[in-house]
C-alpha cells in the first residue's frame, strides 16, 4: 500500500477475501475489512484464512472511510472494527448501525438501496454526511467544481444476496453494493457479496451464455451501469460458487462476474472474494482460470479483469477527467 499515494488517483489494495483499501482524493477507504484468522462467529472453528494478511490494523495508514456491504462474518468482522475504533465514519446498509455502535463506532451513516451520501471526511470540523434518495432522473449532473480533497459521494446500491449472523435474523438487515463518486469524476464501484443468476442443474450450467440462453439475471447491474457509469475501476466477486446449483443465488461464478462488469460498465475490473477462505467446493486457483477463459470468450483483453496478490496495490488506468456532482 501507498503512504503517500498521488490523491489524483484511484489506488486500491487487495487485503485478502472482499477487504481492500482504496486511497483516493486524499482519503484512505476500507471495504469489507476482516482481520481475524477466521470467518466465523468464534476464532476455535469455521472457515480459516489460508493466506495471511498482508498487514495488521495497525499498520494500516489512518482511515477515513468504512465501507460494509452487509452483515456475513467473511465480510463484517467485530475484533476488526473494534481494532478500527471510533475515528472512521462508517457506512452501512439498513439494519447495521446499531451493531456497529454497540462496538464504538461513533459515526455511522446508514444506507437504503439509491440512497445517496455525500461526505465531507477532512473539513475542518470532522466529517459530516448528507443523504438523499436518488431517482433516475437524479443521478450525478456535470459541474466545474474543482476536485475538494476529502469529498466523495457514496451511492448504495443494489446486488443479490442475503444477510444474518445467527439463526434466527436472516434477512433482518440489508445487504448491498456501492458506489464512490470523487469530486474529479473518478467512479468506483464494490459488488460486495452477489449473485448474478440462478442455475438449477450441472446441465443448466452448460447452457450459459449460448446465443439461446433464456436464463434470467439480475437487472440490478445494469441499471447501476446505466445511471452510474461508466466506473474507472470495480470490485467484482468470482468465488464461492460451487456446486452452482446450491451458490449461484448469491454467489457470482467467474462467469457471472464478468458479465457484471459489463453490466455495470467498468473500465478496469479487479477480483475479489477468492484465494482467502475456503467457504465451498471448488479448487483455490480455479477462479482465477475460469475468469481468464470467460473474458477470453466474452471477447475481452485479460487485463480488462484481473486478478491481485494479496497486499498488492495497483493503479486505475489513467481516464478523461469527468465532473461530478458533490
Amino acid at each position: 500500500m501507498l503512504r503517500e499515494p498521488d490523491p489524483t488517483q484511484l489506488q486500491l489494495t487487495w487485503l485478502g477475501h472482499a477487504s481492500f483499501l482504496l486511497q483516493a482524493n486524499g482519503l484512505n477507504i476500507l471495504f469489507d475489512p476482516v482481520f481475524s484468522a477466521r470467518c466465523s462467529p468464534v476464532q476455535f472453528v469455521g472457515p480459516k484464512r489460508i493466506r495471511p494478511t498482508p498487514c495488521t490494523v495497525a499498520e494500516l495508514p489512518p482511515i477515513d472511510l468504512v465501507v460494509i456491504s452487509h452483515n456475513h462474518y467473511d465480510h463484517m468482522d467485530v475484533e476488526t472494527i473494534r481494532a478500527l475504533g471510533s475515528r472512521p465514519h462508517y457506512i452501512v446498509p439498513l439494519g447495521n448501525k446499531q451493531w456497529l455502535e454497540d462496538l464504538g463506532a461513533t459515526r455511522v451513516t446508514e444506507m437504503d438501496w439509491w440512497d445517496e451520501s455525500n461526505l465531507d471526511l477532512l473539513s475542518a470540523g470532522g466529517s459530516s454526511a448528507t443523504s438523499t434518495t436518488a431517482t433516475p432522473e437524479e443521478t450525478p449532473a456535470p459541474t466545474t467544481t474543482e476536485p475538494r480533497r476529502g469529498q466523495v459521494q457514496v451511492v448504495c446500491t443494489p446486488c443479490q444476496h442475503f444477510t444474518g449472523r445467527g439463526l434466527t435474523d436472516r434477512y433482518r438487515t440489508l445487504w448491498a453494493s456501492f458506489c464512490l463518486v470523487f469530486p474529479s469524476g473518478q467512479r468506483f464501484y464494490f459488488a460486495g457479496d452477489t449473485g448474478y443468476r440462478t442455475v438449477t442443474s450441472r446441465a443448466h450450467e452448460a447452457t450459459l451464455d449460448q446465443p439461446d440462453d433464456p436464463t434470467p439475471v439480475c437487472p440490478a447491474f445494469k441499471e447501476i451501469g446505466d445511471r452510474y457509469g461508466p466506473f474507472d475501476l470495480a470490485c467484482i466477486p468470482i468465488g464461492a460458487y460451487s456446486p452452482r446449483w446450491v451458490f449461484s443465488p448469491v454467489h457470482c461464478s467467474p462467469e457471472d462476474a464478468v458479465r457484471v462488469h459489463e453490466d455495470v460498465r467498468a473500465r478496469k475490473s479487479v477480483a475479489m472474494h477468492w484465494g482467502t477462505f475456503i467457504l465451498t467446493d471448488e479448487t483455490l486457483n480455479e477462479p482465477p482460470e475460469r475468469l481468464a477463459a470467460a473474458l477470453k470468450n466474452r471477447g475481452h483483453q485479460p487485463d480488462a479483469f484481473s486478478t491481485m496478490d494479496i497486499g498488492a496495490t495497483m493503479v486505475a488506468p489513467a481516464t478523461e477527467p469527468r465532473s461530478a456532482d458533490l
